[in-house]
C-alpha cells in the first residue's frame, strides 16, 4: 500500500463555501516542485488530487465536472484528467489519478458547469504525493 500525503496548504481551487459559483472557473496555474529531501527519484513520485465537489440546485439538465489540466509553460494548458460528470445535486469526493496520463511542471484545476440554468458549485482540488513537494 502506498501511502500519500499534502505538507502545503495551496489548493489548486478553493471556492468560498458561503457563495457558490454558477459559472466556469480556472483554478490559478502553479508549479510542482518534488523536493529532493526525501531521496526519491522524481520519476517514481507519484500524484493524486482530491476533490470536492458540492452542487446545489441547476434546472433543465445541469452538469458539473472538475478536471486537472497541465501544461510546460503556464500559458497553453490540456486536459490531463477529467472527473466524473456529475448531474444531479450533491456532495461528490473522488480522487484523481494522474498516473496514467503523466504529470507536466505546470497544473490546475479547471470547474465546468453547464445546462440550462447551471448548478451552484463550491469545490476544492488539493494535491497529494508518495514524496515530499512544494507548489509554487
Amino acid at each position: 500500500m502506498k501511502c500519500y500525503a499534502n505538507r502545503v496548504t495551496t489548493r489548486l481551487m478553493n471556492t468560498p463555501p458561503q457563495t457558490p459559483v454558477t459559472a466556469n472557473q480556472n483554478g490559478p496555474g502553479v508549479r510542482i516542485l518534488p523536493e529532493q529531501s526525501d531521496r526519491q527519484s522524481d520519476a517514481v513520485q507519484e500524484f493524486k488530487f482530491i476533490t470536492t465537489l458540492v452542487l446545489t440546485g441547476g434546472v433543465t439538465s445541469p452538469t458539473g465536472q472538475l478536471i486537472i489540466q497541465g501544461s510546460v509553460d503556464g500559458i497553453g494548458w490540456l486536459d490531463l484528467v477529467l472527473g466524473t460528470a456529475r448531474t444531479e445535486a450533491g456532495t461528490y469526493v473522488e480522487a484523481l489519478d494522474s498516473t496514467t496520463v503523466g504529470l507536466l511542471p505546470w497544473v490546475r484545476a479547471k470547474l465546468v458547469l453547464a445546462g440550462g440554468t447551471n448548478f451552484g458549485a463550491v469545490a476544492t482540488v488539493e494535491v497529494v504525493s508518495t514524496g515530499s513537494f512544494t507548489l509554487s
